[in-house]
């Protein structure tokens, strides 16, 4: 079964259910599955394009967030992050859609711009399929150990 469709979703343009599901999901996984007590809520969300994937029902099975650069220049980095995924949904391809989606909106919106992700560190060859590297050494984030990751353009 193919993964279900990515909608992008400014986060003013998000329904309150929209807000609250891909919080929840983001919770579910990162906190609970992975016990990682980490501050989710970092102000970066309003500025976000957000990747929603909702099965048939609606429930939001798979989300991901898209990042302006951090800092001013024509250097910064972009990036992505907050990518989860339902455990219902993880065989059917959806984490790929997500970061292919994810590349491809900032690829649309900074064409020339390098990707730098903190990846957790056991992802690295799945991120590593899409052509990203690792540029720093392993590091504790809230209990899981990640890696900074690039995608030169």
């Amino acid at each position: 079964m193919p993964p279900p469709p990515i909608r992008r979703v400014a986060f003013d343009a998000l329904s309150l259910r929209e807000l609250h599901d891909l919080l929840a999901l983001r919770s579910r996984v990162f906190v609970v599955e992975q016990a990682s007590p980490y501050p989710d809520i970092d102000g970066r969300d309003p500025r976000a394009m957000h990747l929603i994937a909702a099965d048939a029902s609606g429930a939001v099975v798979g989300c991901a967030r898209c990042l302006d650069p951090d800092e001013d220049g024509p250097d910064a980095p972009v990036s992505f992050g907050r990518l989860a995924v339902d455990p219902s949904q993880r065989s059917a391809g959806l984490g790929r859609a997500l970061v292919a989606e994810s590349l491809t909106v900032l690829a649309e919106r900074w064409p020339e711009r390098d990707v730098v992700i903190g990846a957790q560190q056991h992802l690295e060859r799945f991120y590593g399929g899409f052509g990203f590297v690792r540029i720093t050494e392993s590091y504790d984030d809230f209990g899981i150990p990640h890696i900074d990751m690039r995608l030169r353009r």
